[in-house]
Order: structure tokens, then sequence, then C-alpha cells
């Protein structure tokens, strides 16, 4: 059997070797298209696709806490299992994109295993997570796949060949260092070389690199963490995990409800220890409390960066974001608009994270699942 090859894209790159430094580069809507997917993955997965060195805060550990707490602990070992492996809500579009590396199995169907259960009911109750436990009490059976080309999150389907999943057409993009997207142009390609005091650009390198998802994969773990993303990439310079951001929130996270009557949240109140300098050494909080700091992890990152704006991150992932209100405005496609800005969680996540962030979550999808129902014998 023939070894299939593994996708890769092609991203040409303005070098300047004597200061080693990437400045820009060039690329088609295949490379914005996976830029801009970033936005939509839940942090969980982030945090699990940079094996917990994301340096996104403390959700490396948080996410850690999650994989060393027992299933005891938990409503039901589908809780565990959603917030280690957190859904994307968009994932109808990232599959299309030609390189996604956010490997989540959505399309796994549970089942009860109790057929009289299953048939006794108007609307066939399924899930996609596995251990999930159905309303009768019993545990819910692997019974097969199932393709989510329907409802909100389904990719448009009949559009040009030519144009990508998020964006519109078929463009040359230019991408800087920092990870500001726009339309290549000449006049753009002008004011970055003085911006960079390239005199004559006849002494920068073009070079053409082949990324594949390992390389994409590394990107967005120097995007959080540096402003030269595509510089690491090409010279492959170490990544400081070491390094430490603080800022200080905003007092007010949020813009006011039109109708915030409905959405009140009781305070969350934790208890903790402090030397006599101050220094926390730990705190005591109940169940509401951990509810919050676990629900992080099915945040999607647009979500995260959209709450926090310019105070999300240390890196430049959230230039991505920006871009699309800015640079590249007018580049994305308006039904994907709000997948990229206001990227909603999966249905059911019902935490007060997503409250607290005003994070929508998707519809639940209708499922009708025609033929055959397996029995099991016990």
């Amino acid at each position: 059997m023939a070894k299939i090859e593994e996708p890769t894209i092609d991203v040409m790159l303005f070098v300047d070797k004597e200061k080693r430094r990437v400045l820009f580069a060039e690329a088609d809507e295949d490379f914005v298209d996976v830029l801009f997917g970033w936005l939509t993955l839940p942090l969980g997965t982030i945090v699990r696709l940079m094996n917990k060195q994301s340096q996104m805060g403390c959700l490396d550990q948080v996410y850690s806490s999650v994989e060393d707490l027992s299933t005891d602990y938990f409503q039901t070992k589908a809780c565990k299992g959603m917030l280690l492996a957190p859904l994307n809500a968009a994932s109808g579009h990232c599959c299309q994109l030609k390189i996604n590396i956010d490997d989540t199995k959505k399309g796994a169907l549970y089942i009860c295993r109790d057929t009289s259960c299953s048939a006794s009911v108007g609307d066939c109750r399924f899930s996609s997570v596995r251990g999930a436990v159905c309303k009768c009490g019993k545990d819910m059976q692997y019974t097969g796949e199932w393709s989510d080309n329907h409802g909100e999150d389904a990719a448009p389907a009949g559009e040009d060949a030519d144009s990508g999943v998020f964006v519109i057409g078929c463009f040359k993009f230019i991408i800087t260092d920092d990870l500001i997207v726009a339309p290549a142009s000449t006049s753009l390609m002008m004011s970055l070389f003085q911006r960079f005091g390239v005199g004559d650009p006849a002494t920068l390198e073009k070079t053409v690199i082949q990324l594949n998802s390992q390389k994409i994969t590394s990107l967005l773990g120097r995007s959080l963490t540096s402003k030269q993303s595509l510089t690491g990439i090409y010279f492959d310079t170490p990544i400081d995990y070491d390094a430490v951001d603080l800022f200080v929130l905003s007092e007010k996270l949020y813009p006011d409800r039109q109708n915030d009557a409905d959405q009140k949240l009781s305070n969350v109140k934790i208890r903790v220890l402090q030397t006599r300098n101050s220094s926390l050494l730990y705190a005591e909080a109940s169940d509401d409390f951990v509810d919050l700091l676990f629900g992080w992890l099915s945040i999607p990152l647009g979500s995260m960066i959209k709450t926090y704006c310019h105070r999300s991150l240390k890196g430049c992932v959230d230039n991505l974001y920006w871009s699309i209100y800015g640079s590249a405005k007018g580049y994305v496609r308006p039904e994907c608009q709000s997948l990229l800005l206001d990227p909603k969680a999966v249905p059911f996540s019902g935490c007060r994270t997503t409250k607290i962030l005003q994070v929508e979550e998707l519809a639940p999808s209708k499922l009708q699942i025609k033929g055959c129902v397996k029995s099991w014998s016990y």
C-alpha cells in the first residue's frame, strides 16, 4: 500500500540573514485559514497540543490537575474527558482546513446500552463524548461514527473551489513576524521595507518553506510566547518556557448586558492561607470555584482574546484576532465572522466560566439514526 503523504503548506519568507530575522511572509488562503482557525480552538486543546507547556498563565497546571484527579471527583467520567479533550464548536469548518492540528475525535457516536431505553425515546439520546451516561443511569456504548455536516457549524456548500474555508477568494496575503495578516500589495511591502530599514530589498533572502502539522503546531506554541513567531520557526530558536508575564486586569472585564435579570451569578467565596509577609500559600474553595477554573479549558481562544483584549497573552496570537477587524477586514467570509471573533463553546458546556465571559453555546445538533440497533447481552 502506498504511503499517504502528509499535507504541507508553502510559505515564502523574506529573511534578513544579517539580523537573523524574518521580516514577513507571503502565503495564500490555505495558510491564513489555518492561522484564523486557531481562534476556534478550546484552551484545553491548545494546552494538550503544547504538552502542557503553553505558558497561558496557569492553565497548564489546571489541565494537569484534571488529569491527576480521580473520576470520583467528577459528576461522570465524561465530564473529565470533556475537559481533557474539549470539542471544537467550529469543527465542521476546521476539518476542511488543509492542515487541521486539532486531533480531537468528534465523529464518535455513543448511545444507551439499553435498547429498550433508546426505543422508548422519540429523539434517540446520544453523545459524542466517551464515558457519557444516559438519563436512565446506564453507560452509553460506542456504536460508530457520524458526519457532522449540518447545523450552524457546517461549512457552506457549493462555494467556489478556489475560495478558502474562512477567507474570501483566492488571494495572496502578507503575514508579519508577529502574525498581523493583510492582503498582499506592493505598497504594503514597500512600507514594511521602510519600517525595517531595508534600503535595497534585493539584500533580503526569499525562502519558501513547507509547513506540516508539526511545524504548524510549533508555530502556534511560539505565537503564545513570542512576538517573533516566524523568526523562531525559521531559525529554530528555543522557546523560553520560564518567562513570566504578569499584568493587571481591568476592573470591568465585559460590557453591561441589556437584559441581565436572568444572568445573575452568586459570589464564589474562597479561604486563603497567607504568611506574615502576605505571600499566598494555598486556598480552600468549594466546588463552584473549581468548576470555574476547570471551565476555562472549554473556552475558545478567540473568546478569551475578546474578553481580555490586548492583555490576553504575552505572545502575538491575538494579532490574528485584531487583523480580522483591521488589516484583513473584508477578506473573511461574512458567515465566518462570528465563528472567529465570537466563537461559541460546544453544547452543554454549562459552566460558570461561559456565563462570566459571555461565551454562548452552540445549539445542540439533532441526529436521526436510521437502521438496526445492535443488542448486547449481559
